[in-house]
């Protein structure tokens, strides 16, 4: 009993039913344990016998005398009557226990772990949310703790637990004045120390000193309950080597779920390869690791067709599966080009969310796969909403286009000629232009790739090289809008191409100016290099990773520094401005094109840059009559998110 008081596992529930259980006979009983509660007593052969004995004595009056009062008959008809009359018998029993602690500290007094046992055994009644007399038990916990306190000042025990009963800013102060005093306390309390500190650094939010705090509470104790907090810092921050050492080192887990927590932290911020690595150590310790884990742990390696078996072999009903499962099943459907699978899927996202929207990449997708699965009779309001996809972007830009053009003619009746940038452009080749580029980028990427986003963007991670099929997916869309506004090419003369008049070195100026911002922006800002196989990356940084892990990071450069500046300044500087400038005034002609220029990049933490370099693209544009400049500006600027990225 003593041993059991050191380690808060001092009778409770099963106290009072086992006391109710044989309440019939505790009159037979009564004198014994009395004889013997008064004989153990009385020992004084060691003091650990003592206690022990003396809590076995407890233990027995316990049982002898709580549960005496047995619900009646109109008791039982009345539940809360009865849940009244177990809470008071479980006060009592709390009660006892409580004193056969006291009882034993006052034998004791020098010992900090049964002083600690204590104040844990208050402490699971003080935080229950089920029981009536919780407030009493909060009371006694702030008791026990100020006593704590008081008594062991300086013990790293007493000090630890005081440690881990705060929370946020109160635990971060109290923590990091521990930190100076734990150089001569074990590896195991000064892991205690840190990782206490971690946990009070999130939850002030503070994501970086958390990480550092976890990583060296795991570095001191390699199976920390911080460990997935430290990997997941580690492998946010460009560490992955060591976050794969870190995680080899731990020792298997326990339970499933926890070790199916830390492959799925594999999976997302380090390599496939270590994902793999826990995924066989887990199978070795015998843990059943679920499908989801699995089959998630094969696609994102590669080996979608293994993924695709475990799946099947998942006996549990699409209609009862997590939203995270659906994106994996859909996601290994399409790598694996199981029309049919992906029919399913698609069909019972639908009758889930009703929004065709969502699901038109992935219909287009199917469809590409094979257009006798995507006809199906349940997938043809999916099928629409494609369809009003391709109306859309083809009728968007007249949301822009009418107005400026009633605008003109406003201008024109008041006689204020507007001066067009480009002769042979106007509103309908602006038109035209944004149409062909919307619609080409949407659908041939959502042919080749497209998929639903059931779940976030941050929660869906991709088999590796699938950035690789990004680079061929937009190699082919720049190949379709090249065709596409080759005929506008040609409306623009050489001239116009290369600018007309002298150019004056000023002019250089701003452009140096905005690519310097750039720069700095690449340069302050922490850049990580993403694990390959990541989703949560911007569309350009998949294009360079993706180049690169085919061995081709020249054709990266040709990409983003050559064939999208040149299709991309056509477009918004050429076809764009030079479509407004027909009926506006350059200046709200060019705020105009920078506005839609930064939307279409998708990239809200970058819009204001965006926005910035495109009107200096179109002030360049004006100035030099012509489109070799911002194709310049836009490729240099290219040039350094490459390099930034590489």
């Amino acid at each position: 009993m003593y041993n059991y008081l050191r380690e808060a596992e001092a009778p409770g529930f099963w106290l009072i039913a086992f006391a109710i259980a044989y309440g019939c006979m505790l009159s037979c009983v009564k004198f014994a344990c009395t004889a013997w509660r008064n004989r153990l007593y009385r020992l004084n052969t060691g003091s650990t016998k003592r206690y022990l004995l003396a809590g076995c004595a407890l233990a027995v009056s316990q049982v002898c005398h709580a549960g005496t009062v047995t619900p009646t008959p109109d008791m039982l008809r009345s539940a809360d009557r009865a849940a009244e009359l177990f809470s008071n018998q479980q006060k009592a029993a709390y009660d006892k226990v409580l004193d056969a602690y006291d009882q034993a500290q006052s034998r004791q007094p020098g010992d900090v772990a049964l002083a600690i046992a204590r104040c844990t055994f208050i402490q699971r009644y003080a935080w229950s949310e089920e029981i009536a007399w919780s407030d009493a038990a909060s009371k006694d916990l702030a008791t026990c703790r100020a006593r704590l306190e008081k008594q062991f000042p300086s013990t790293p025990e007493a000090l630890l637990f005081s440690l881990e009963q705060r929370v946020g800013k109160d635990a971060a102060t109290f923590g990091e004045s521990l930190v100076p005093r734990s150089s001569v306390w074990t590896p195991a309390q000064r892991a205690r120390l840190h990782a206490a500190l971690s946990r009070a650094y999130a939850w002030q939010k503070d994501d970086k000193r958390a990480g550092e705090e976890a990583v060296t509470a795991v570095h001191l104790d390699p199976d920390s309950p911080q460990l997935l907090q430290a990997i997941r810092y580690l492998g946010g921050h460009g560490k992955v080597s060591e976050g794969v050492a870190m995680l080899a080192r731990s020792s298997v887990a326990k339970m499933a779920w926890t070790e199916s927590q830390r492959i799925n932290t594999a999976v997302d911020v380090l390599t496939p390869e270590a994902a793999l690595d826990e995924l066989h150590r887990a199978d070795k310790a015998g843990l059943q690791i679920n499908s989801y884990t699995r089959a998630r742990t094969l696609q994102h390696a590669g080996d979608s067709a293994a993924a695709r078996k475990v799946l099947s072999a998942d006996t549990t009903p699409i209609g009862n599966e997590s939203p995270a499962m659906r994106q994996l099943r859909l996601d290994v459907a399409f790598d694996t080009r199981d029309a049919q699978a992906a029919a399913a899927v698609i069909a019972d996202e639908y009758s889930r969310s009703r929004n065709a929207v969502k699901l038109s990449a992935a219909y287009a997708h199917l469809f590409s796969l094979s257009p006798a699965a995507a006809l199906r009779i349940d997938l043809l309001p999916v099928a629409a909403g494609d369809l009003m996809m391709i109306v859309m972007f083809v009728c968007m830009p007249g949301l822009l286009m009418f107005p400026v053009h009633y605008r003109g003619v406003v201008r024109a009746r008041k006689g204020k000629v507007s001066e067009p940038l480009f002769d042979g452009i106007g509103l309908r080749h602006a038109w035209y232009a944004l149409s062909l580029f919307s619609i080409t980028l949407w659908l041939v990427m959502s042919f080749h790739s497209g998929t639903a986003l059931i779940v976030p963007i941050k929660d869906k991670v991709g088999r590796v090289g699938w950035q690789s099929d990004l680079v061929v997916a937009y190699l082919w869309t720049l190949l379709f809008a090249a065709l596409g506004l080759a005929w506008l090419a040609k409306r623009v003369s050489w001239r116009g191409w290369w600018g007309q008049g002298t150019w004056k070195p000023v002019w250089i100026l701003p452009a140096v100016a905005v690519l310097s911002i750039n720069v700095i922006r690449w340069a302050t800002v922490s850049h990580v290099p993403h694990v390959a196989g990541s989703s949560v990356v911007s569309f350009g940084q998949s294009i360079v990773m993706g180049a690169k892990a085919m061995g081709a990071l020249p054709l990266a450069v040709a990409i983003l520094c050559v064939a999208v500046p040149i299709i991309e300044e056509l477009a918004f500087r050429g076809a764009l401005l030079g479509g407004l400038t027909r009926h506006l005034g350059f200046r709200w002609s060019n705020v105009i094109q920078a506005a839609v220029f930064a939307s279409m990049h998708q990239d809200a933490r970058a819009y204001a840059y965006l926005f910035l370099l495109a009107l200096v693209a179109g002030w360049l544009a004006k100035k030099t009559r012509g489109l070799a400049m911002p194709v310049l500006l836009h490729a240099v600027n290219n040039a350094i998110f490459v390099a930034s990225v590489v």
